[in-house]
C-alpha cells in the first residue's frame, strides 16, 4: 500500500506512521519542518517538504498513492480558527476531485453530527461535508475526548497541581488515547473501503475529569485537581498563556457544548481502544511531566 500522511509529528500522525512502517506500508509524509521526521525518513518514509494547506503539496504527497491520512491541526494562535480550517478542508477537496480513486481517512471528532455551538469542531464537520462532496472514498474518524489533552494542563499541573476547566470535575467521557485512534486510522488506510463511512472511536471506559486528575496526580506522586472557572475567567487565562482571543473563544464554546457532544454516537461503526487513563498515565504522562520538569529546573 502507498500511503500519504499529514502531520507526522504529532500526538496521532507520528504514532500512525510508525505503525504504516512497521507493517511495510510505503509512507510518504508531509512535513512543514522534515528535520522533525529524520527518524521516520530513516525507516523509509518519503518526506515532501511543505504544508497540506497547500493543494500542489497534497498532489505532490497523493501521486501515485492509494490512500490519504488527513488530519487537520489546530493552530492556538490563529487569529481565524475556522477560517483557516475551511480554508484547508477546501486545498484537500481540490486535491481529492483530482485524484477519485483515493481512500481518505480524515480525522474528525465527536460532536461533528451538531451544526453548530461546538467550537474548532465546527471546522471538522466542515471538513467533513467538503470531502464526501469531493470524492467517492472517504472514511471519517470521530474520536471522543483525548488523554493527550491533560498537556495543555502541564504548565498549570507543575506550577500549581491544578486543571482549570469550565467544566464541573465530575463531568464524564469515555476518553481515548491517540495510540488507540492511530490504530483505527491504520486499519482503514490498510484495508480501504469504498463509500461514505462514519466511524467513532472512544476509549475502554467513561472517567470524569475528577478521576483524571487524580489518577494523573498518582502518577507523578503529587495531588492535582480540577479547578472550575467562568467561561469568561478560562479565556481570560488562555490569552495569558499566549492562546489567541478566537481560538480561547472556541475553546471555552466547545466546553459549553461538551453535554451535547456527549449526548450519543452517530457513526456506523464504533471502535473501542485499549489503552486505559491509568496506562496512559503511567506509560505517557508521568515521563513527560518528569522531562517538564527537569528541563525547567
Amino acid at each position: 500500500m502507498r500511503i500519504a500522511v499529514t502531520t507526522p509529528t504529532g500526538h496521532i500522525g507520528s504514532k500512525l506512521v510508525n505503525i504504516l512502517l512497521d507493517r511495510k506500508a510505503n509512507v510518504t509524509v508531509i512535513a512543514r519542518h522534515p528535520e522533525k521526521v529524520k527518524s521516520l525518513a530513516d525507516r523509509g518514509a518519503k518526506v515532501i517538504s511543505g504544508e497540506h494547506s497547500y493543494p500542489a503539496i497534497v498532489e505532490e504527497a497523493v501521486r501515485g498513492a492509494d490512500a490519504l491520512f488527513w488530519l487537520t491541526p489546530g493552530e492556538m494562535t490563529s487569529r481565524d480558527p475556522l477560517g483557516e480550517a475551511r480554508r484547508m478542508a477546501d486545498a484537500g477537496a481540490s486535491v481529492i476531485r483530482k485524484n477519485p480513486d483515493l481512500h481518505v481517512v480524515q480525522l474528525s471528532s465527536a460532536g461533528s453530527f451538531l451544526p453548530s455551538g461546538t467550537g474548532p469542531i465546527l471546522g471538522l464537520r466542515d471538513t467533513e461535508e467538503k470531502f464526501r462532496a469531493a470524492g467517492k472514498n472517504i472514511v471519517s474518524l470521530r474520536p471522543n475526548e483525548f488523554m493527550e489533552n491533560v498537556f495543555f494542563s502541564l504548565p498549570t499541573i507543575i506550577g500549581q497541581g491544578h486543571i482549570y476547566t469550565s467544566l464541573p470535575g465530575s463531568v464524564t467521557a469515555p476518553m481515548v488515547a491517540t495510540q488507540d485512534i492511530a490504530e483505527v486510522a491504520a486499519e482503514f488506510l490498510l484495508n480501504p473501503i469504498d463509500g461514505h463511512h462514519v466511524i467513532d472511536i472512544v476509549g475502554p471506559q467513561e472517567i470524569s475529569f475528577d478521576d483524571q486528575a487524580r489518577i494523573a496526580g498518582e502518577s507523578i506522586g503529587r495531588t492535582v485537581r480540577v479547578v472550575t472557572l467562568s467561561g469568561d475567567s478560562l479565556k481570560a487565562a488562555m490569552k495569558q498563556s499566549g492562546m489567541s482571543a478566537e481560538m480561547a473563544a472556541l475553546l471555552v464554546e466547545m466546553e459549553e457544548a461538551y453535554p451535547k457532544i456527549q449526548s450519543g454516537f452517530h457513526g456506523e461503526q464504533k471502535r473501542t481502544g485499549k489503552v486505559t487513563f491509568p496506562k496512559f498515565a503511567r506509560e505517557v504522562f508521568a515521563p513527560s511531566y518528569k522531562k517538564a520538569v527537569a528541563s525547567a529546573a
